[in-house]
């Protein structure tokens, strides 16, 4: 049985990660719309000259504000050709220690981000046409990148009860077949 609190926690975590992902959504469609007008206005002599800059800015947005909720849902792709035919429990150990992985290079991720974004902010650094401050951008992502590793604490917690046999273990739903 797991905690009234860690409960609390991975709602308020998930809701999160569900507006930034949905944050990122909106950011594709601009992404797109722009790169859209970018082609029309080219073939017209009128190309819009911040393209590039707003596409690179958008696409990084995009990354990191969808990855806490992909990590938080287990979205991630999976090769479990070799594990499929294991004991629950095995594979719960298993997702722990490759979990363990996940979130130190998640954390060392999320370490660099904290680090350029404090950086570029310290800088002033700008984008090279628009001259647009980069630093608010590299803080958001920094922000959500820390949300995937929250999201990787969860399932470490969840997996980790599995593994060391204190609640039951279960075998992970494979995802639908597009079939």
């Amino acid at each position: 049985m797991t905690h009234p609190a860690t409960g609390t926690l991975q709602n308020l975590n998930e809701r999160v990660t569900l507006w930034l992902a949905r944050a990122g959504c909106i950011g594709l469609a601009a992404m797109m719309f722009l790169t859209l007008f970018d082609v029309i206005g080219r073939a017209f002599g009128h190309p819009i000259a911040v393209s590039v800059e707003a596409t690179e800015l958008i696409m990084g947005m995009m990354i990191y504000l969808g990855i806490g909720y992909t990590t938080f849902m287990r979205g991630h792709i999976r090769v479990d050709i070799l594990i499929i035919n294991m004991s629950a429990r095995t594979q719960a150990v298993l997702d722990f220690i490759t979990g363990c992985v996940g979130l130190l290079i998640a954390v060392l991720i999320s370490w660099r981000l904290w680090l350029q974004a404090i950086s570029r902010h310290g800088n002033n650094d700008l984008t090279q046409i628009a001259e647009v401050p980069v630093w608010p951008y590299a803080f958001i992502m920094a922000f959500a990148c820390m949300l995937m590793v929250t999201s990787l604490l969860f399932h470490l917690y969840t997996t980790g009860r599995m593994a060391f046999g204190i609640d039951e273990a279960v075998v992970p739903e494979a995802a639908p077949s597009s079939e």
